[in-house]
């Protein structure tokens, strides 16, 4: 058994003379024996400074690292506290991490040499320095350093990348502290077990990443479909005025679009709906309809307006006459509009039609457009002559 001074037990356990005096008033390194004047350490000391290191390094706080110690003092195994140790701290992905120079950095950003923006990724934990002259780099997740080089080569200046970076991780922070609250009060076992502890956080690793995956790819599909639906309201309020013929129903523009919100969240699903049913893949359609009710106004040789409904399925489109209730996209427009947007299928038409107040729709633009490229995908539909048995005889043009 050897015997250690104190500087002698800092150096061979990696660390400071300060930092092992710290560790015994905190508790969690035991009194050295005194010999004389002299305080000695033994190698059970040793072994318990070394893993508090460990434990260090891998995140854990001293309170933490207390707690551990004082149930291997009572009693239970090492083993089984390490291993539930190895299991909360371990890797959480199949990623391996990897060696960078600074060339190799540089290069993966096109050249980019920021001294600025590397003790960023530093700070952030992007990148680990394995010296001081900063040359070589541990990087612990690859593929995260490789999205940022991807949005760098995309034009995203390397600061904005860090910085979404940093928001990202403190929200999943959050979304993290709630898992941990979920497995605390329901999950964990109530005597504390080691073993078992291990087992469940082996369990839950998985179940959270996919839970997290799912609920990111919703959150990017509403914002990606509020985002657009802005950006073509701004386009149609800055339509030319070339586009609004008539005065008096160039008044109606302005209701048209700010009546109906864009992309309500029922209007999402009915538009994600509606686009599973016009995809090229046959294995990929959705096996129910969709409902599209169309009322036209101003229609040759009537006085009332002439409604028809569309019966979308499984890549199929049947025309008939009459409104079904609960449709999935109401489309309001004039006779002329019609002929202009279904009969000639004019890909501007809905645009301009919406902009000069002679279309609105109880849903969003993100709707009529992928209606209007539902119906001009499909070919196996006879609208015009629809339209002309509604018009009493009205010629129609035929479908270009």
């Amino acid at each position: 058994m050897a015997d250690y001074r104190i500087e002698d037990l800092a150096r061979e356990g990696g660390t400071t003379v300060r930092n092992v005096r710290a560790y015994q008033d905190r508790g969690l390194l035991p009194r050295p024996r005194r010999q004389g004047r002299v305080s000695l350490y033994e190698d059970a000391h040793l072994g318990r400074l070394r893993l508090i290191g460990q434990l260090l390094e891998r995140g854990y706080s001293l309170v933490s690292i207390k707690e551990l110690l004082d149930a291997w003092d009572g009693g239970r195994s090492l083993g089984g506290v390490l291993g539930l140790v190895a299991e909360a701290s371990g890797p959480w992905s199949e990623e391996t991490p990897e060696r960078m120079t600074r060339a190799e950095l540089i290069a993966m950003f096109g050249g980019l040499s920021d001294p600025v923006a590397l003790a960023g990724a530093v700070r952030l934990g992007l990148l680990e320095p394995e010296d001081d002259s900063l040359t070589v780099f541990r990087v612990p997740s690859p593929r995260e350093l490789a999205v940022g080089a991807e949005l760098h080569a995309a034009g995203v200046p390397v600061g904005a990348v860090t910085e979404q970076l940093r928001m990202l991780r403190a929200a999943m922070e959050h979304v993290a502290e709630g898992f941990g609250r979920l497995m605390e009060t329901h999950l964990l076992p109530a005597d504390g077990d080691a073993d078992e502890t291990a087992e469940m956080i082996r369990r839950m690793r998985p179940l959270a990443l996919r839970a997290v995956e799912a609920e990111l790819a919703r959150a990017m599909r509403r914002t990606a479909a509020r985002r657009l639906g802005e950006e073509l309201g701004k386009v149609l309020r800055e339509e030319p005025e070339r586009t609004r013929t008539e005065p008096a129903q160039a008044d109606a523009a302005e209701p048209a679009l700010d009546r109906h919100a864009f992309m309500s969240d029922a209007w999402i699903a009915a538009v994600s709906r509606l686009s599973r049913l016009i995809t090229p893949d046959p294995e990929k359609r959705t096996p129910h309809p969709a409902i599209v009710d169309i009322v036209v106004s101003d229609v040759p040789g009537r006085e009332d307006p002439a409604e028809l409904h569309l019966d979308v399925f499984q890549g199929r489109v049947l025309v008939r006459p009459g409104l079904l209730p609960g449709p999935d996209l109401i489309v309001h427009m004039d006779y002329d509009t019609a002929r202009r947007v279904i009969l000639l299928n004019d890909r501007h038409a809905p645009r301009e039609a919406l902009a000069a107040g002679r279309m609105t729709a109880r849903g969003d633009l993100f709707g009529l457009t992928v209606f209007r490229e539902a119906l001009a995908g499909l070919s196996n539909w006879d609208l015009g002559a629809v339209l002309r048995e509604l018009t009493a005889g009205e010629d129609a043009p035929d479908r270009a």
